[in-house]
């Protein structure tokens, strides 16, 4: 079963055609994104495993663009951020990155590799919903919310106005 067939709760609100920024290091969760929106649409990977995240996905038949940093032009339908490393300082130029009334989609946790996966749990989390929602306002992004969580991964939301 490739990663590709497992769709994450961010992918389910990207449509064909859409503008997706991507910034993390998860090739499960890019995947979902770059078949949602097929030819007519682009993902463009930042951070630095963009260049990896490119490769990995163009082998498995899907296109993604790559940067180092996102870029301010405002033409992004949706952002998607995956909530490890330094992400909390994005937020503010995937602000810039996303058209008004588009939306930014913080991923938070690991999804479970294997059914007994939460055994080896350490416990530890690099960020907690409500924390994820306070920085979201602080960085000028509107109406952020906890929209769920799914196979040990919780989604926050907000949109830029």
């Amino acid at each position: 079963v490739g990663t590709a067939l497992v769709a994450p709760g961010p992918a389910q609100g990207v449509r064909l055609g859409d503008r997706a920024v991507f910034a993390g290091s998860s090739l499960p969760l890019l995947m979902p994104l770059a078949a949602r929106t097929g030819l007519s649409g682009q993902v463009l990977a930042i951070g630095p495993n963009a260049a990896d995240l490119k490769a990995r996905a163009e082998r498995d038949g899907h296109l993604v663009e790559m940067a180092d940093v996102p870029p301010s032009d405002g033409s992004y339908d949706v952002a998607i951020v995956e909530a490890s490393g330094d992400w909390a300082t994005l937020f503010t130029p995937l602000l810039h990155a996303v058209r008004a009334g588009g939306r930014i989609v913080v991923v938070i946790g690991a999804r479970a590799q294997s059914p007994l996966a939460f055994l080896k749990s350490s416990g530890s989390r690099e960020a907690e919903p409500a924390a994820v929602v306070d920085r979201l306002g602080r960085a000028g992004w509107h109406r952020a919310r906890s929209i769920g969580g799914r196979d040990g991964l919780e989604f926050v939301e907000a949109v830029r106005t």
